[in-house]
């Protein structure tokens, strides 16, 4: 399958290329390979290649959107760690989901909740930035969203807040081969390197390795965040977040995660009907019931469900405050987030305004 839709995008590279006004800027990408760091990026069509020895100190130059062009220094990072699923309650937190490569909508409401400043750099003091899933895929900026967020990460940290990117279906299609819905841009990119798609995000890439390493559900205070919800066969199961995320994980870049190659006990965490980051429950048939919604909140012992993944034109919330969709279509411009700020939740928009939601 991987073959067919690699072989059918390589057909649309010369179309979407020669459609283009200015020649593609895009990476860095970073590759072990041996005791060697290999950076290779592009810029305006020039493919730039950089060669370390591993351990030594690498300074990533990002080239961001937009006409200022403006390039980040980011080091690379000396080792990856798997993050918590639990964490205590934040004053402050603000969440998306769904950027899917929209860099403009994203910086937009970065710079809306104070989050960042016009330089990029983190002024979120102790507060919490919360993406639930789906950075990649039918956008064109897939690439300088995932490093903003790397950067952000460490500079979250040495001022006591925290970067949580809980993985959506996008992020797990994307590493297990399921290529539907990647711009064609990113096909020519690979092409330019001399590489498949599938290559960028290998166990042997630095965004490859630092994706593998993030969960599916966490919960912070009182509230719990993932990309599509809980569905009744995961109440049934019982399992805690860390169990879950750790059952998860090794089958993030498994090709064909439905198939019978899965272990039984983790089925339900990729199944297109069941899983965490698949579900649809709340918003279509067959609907949750609020029994069973109380029921996820007992089991994880919160009192609400923030979720993306299911479009709503607003942030709102259904279930009688108990859950929160806030995946907005930011490909037509409805850029939205969800601000929580001492137990009360805003809808916030990217011109700074905040509307406080039921």
């Amino acid at each position: 399958m991987m073959r067919i839709l690699i072989y059918i995008f390589c057909l649309l590279i010369p179309v979407w290329s020669s459609a283009q006004n200015n020649p593609v800027t895009d990476g860095p990408y970073v590759f072990y390979k041996g005791d060697s760091v290999l950076v290779e990026s592009i810029a305006d069509g020039q493919v730039k290649k950089e060669k370390f020895k591993k351990g030594a100190p690498v300074v990533l130059q990002v080239t961001l959107p937009g006409s200022q062009g403006k390039t980040l220094l980011i080091p690379l990072k000396t080792s990856l760690e798997v993050p918590a699923p639990n964490y205590k309650k934040a004053d402050n937190l603000l969440v998306l989901s769904d950027v899917e490569g929209n860099f403009d909508g994203f910086i937009k409401l970065l710079l809306a909740g104070g989050v960042i400043d016009a330089d990029y750099n983190w002024i979120y003091g102790k507060g919490h930035l919360v993406i639930c899933g789906d950075l990649f895929d039918r956008g064109d900026e897939v690439t300088a969203s995932l490093w903003l967020l790397y950067k952000l990460e460490e500079e979250a940290k040495a001022k006591g807040g925290y970067v949580h990117i809980i993985l959506g279906n996008h992020e797990i299609m994307n590493l297990s081969e399921d290529i539907r819905y990647v711009h064609p841009k990113y096909m020519y990119v690979a092409s330019l390197l001399g590489k498949n798609y599938m290559e960028l995000y290998a166990a042997n890439t630095e965004l490859g390795r630092w994706l593998r390493t993030k969960n599916i559900i966490e919960k912070i205070g009182k509230v719990l965040f993932l990309h599509a919800g809980v569905s009744p066969q995961m109440n049934e199961a019982g399992y805690s977040l860390k169990r879950i995320n750790n059952l998860s994980r090794p089958f993030y870049d498994q090709d064909g995660y439905d198939s019978i190659l899965l272990k039984e006990k983790v089925t339900i965490f990729f199944n297109s009907s069941t899983s965490p980051f698949w579900y649809r429950g709340y918003f279509m048939d067959p609907l949750a019931t609020e029994a069973q919604v109380d029921k996820s909140l007992s089991l994880y012992n919160v009192k609400h469900i923030v979720v993306g993944h299911t479009i709503v034109e607003n942030i709102k919330t259904l279930y009688n405050g108990k859950i929160i969709a806030i995946d907005v279509n930011h490909h037509e411009g409805n850029h939205q987030a969800l601000l929580i700020e001492n137990n009360c939740f805003y809808s916030l928009i990217s011109n700074g305004e905040k509307t406080k939601i039921n």
